[in-house]
């Protein structure tokens, strides 16, 4: 009897404390964030080495590099964006992956191949929840949207896609030996090759 009145007691007080209202899901409108016009962001890197002549130090060269992104301006420009939209969302990544491959390509390596290669190590590089900016930027950079490719869509956006999708079906797998590129473009952007 007393084992009975022990459950009842429990399950009295579980019922009196439950509040309905305080187990649904509390949201609110999203908030946006847009900027003067013509502002833009910019992203420059830039590398100096010294030439070994005598006397050090008289000589230097310089490599700079740099990218240039406009910001939104407009409320109703970003509300495109949001939702479902994936083919706005696919066709910037696209104009940021040609200038970054511009760039590789620049200082003589194949920039598409880095860049797919980038693509490929992403969803085994990063965590559902980045606690440092950088590599929150950079996992925002490199996760292609992989929702299906409409028919109109150009052939960049399959190329992509599927170097973002080897990424994602092996996670654990190389990717240098898919994509012909020496460096991972990820690990110069953490710093790990300095």
């Amino acid at each position: 009897m007393l084992e009975i009145t022990k459950i009842l007691s429990i399950l009295i007080l579980l019922v009196s404390t439950w509040n309905p209202a305080l187990s649904r899901q509390l949201s609110r409108r999203k908030r946006y964030l847009v900027f003067p016009e013509g502002a833009s962001m910019s992203a420059a890197a830039c590398m100096t080495a010294q030439f070994w002549v005598n006397p050090p130090g008289i000589f230097t060269d310089t490599l700079a590099w740099g990218v240039a992104y406009d910001l939104p301006t407009n409320v109703t420009e970003l509300k495109a964006y949001s939702g479902k939209n994936q083919l706005l969302k696919r066709r910037s990544r696209r104009e940021l992956y040609g200038k970054i491959e511009k760039i590789i390509q620049s200082i003589g390596y194949d920039g598409r191949s880095c860049v797919l290669r980038a693509l490929c190590e992403a969803p085994g590089r990063f965590l559902p929840k980045e606690d440092n900016l950088l590599n929150y930027v950079l996992k925002l950079v490199f996760r292609f949207p992989l929702e299906k490719l409409l028919p109109g869509e150009p052939e960049e956006h399959r190329i992509y896609g599927g170097a973002a999708r080897t990424g994602r079906e092996n996670p654990r797998g190389d990717c240098s030996e898919i994509f012909n590129c020496p460096f991972s473009l990820i690990d110069a952007a953490l710093g790990r090759y300095s």
